[in-house]
């Protein structure tokens, strides 16, 4: 019994070494100048999003608007975001863009600027990927192997969260298409979670979950000012 003790407290041991070694270097809310500067001491967490940073305009009517303009998401980095390959970059800013127009969608019309000319009664949106990481499973695995070992010891070991899983930060700003005014900024972030195991895996996957949760935080806002979601026909 002392035995399988000792054993386990050594693997949970080495295990946060490990941890602590690699370092707490998740995504966080960036401020990396992409929106207005102005724009970014207006922004305050709003209740349910706590972690995040939004401004909405007040006396937005989500309402008046019907068309939506989407410009490509561009890759905006902050300081210590890593590089990346001009094809990586390509692929996530792709992937945001098509999470962006999928969840505005379902209350604006999305059209191509080249149909609407000047776009004067559109909302027009712009978004940046601001940092980003990607899951390493060879660092992920070992709480896994660590925790079988322990077990083969005949101890066990609590759940440990993966240390490096992943995710993205990002923000977002939606204007007036006349006058340019700011209507919602957004920015956000999310980190892979532990029950996500695919994403501990695939290098970029906890990323595009990032994408999609601040494409639908977006829209959220949309809808909370009055939006009115299309009919399916419509989208």
């Amino acid at each position: 019994m002392t035995t399988t003790i000792i054993r386990s407290t050594g693997y949970y041991a080495a295990l946060m070494l490990f941890l602590a070694m690699s370092g707490c270097a998740g995504q966080k809310v960036s401020h990396s100048g992409f929106l207005p500067e102005e724009t970014y001491s207006e922004m305050t967490p709003q209740k349910g999003h706590t972690d995040d940073k939004i401004y909405v305009k007040p006396g937005f009517d989500g309402a008046k608007y019907k068309i939506a303009v989407i410009d490509p998401v561009v890759w905006h980095p902050i300081a210590k975001a890593p590089h990346l390959k001009p094809e990586v970059a390509a692929r996530m800013t792709d992937a945001f863009t098509t999470e962006i127009k999928k969840n505005v969608g379902k209350y604006y019309t999305i059209i191509d600027p080249s149909v609407c000319g000047a776009c004067t009664e559109a909302i027009h949106i712009r978004a940046a990927i601001t940092n980003i990481r990607r899951s390493k499973w060879y660092y992920n695995a070992i709480p896994v192997v660590a925790g079988f070992a322990a077990g083969a010891a005949g101890g066990g070991l609590p759940p440990i969260p993966p240390p490096f899983p992943g995710g993205a930060s990002e923000e977002l700003i939606a204007a007036d298409g006349t006058t340019g005014e700011t209507l919602v900024a957004i920015a956000t972030y999310n980190n892979g979670m532990p029950w996500n195991m695919m994403g501990q895996w695939m290098p970029y996957l906890h990323a595009k979950r990032a994408f999609h949760l601040a494409a639908q935080l977006l829209a959220e806002e949309f809808k909370n000012n009055g939006a009115i979601q299309l009919p399916k026909e419509q989208k």
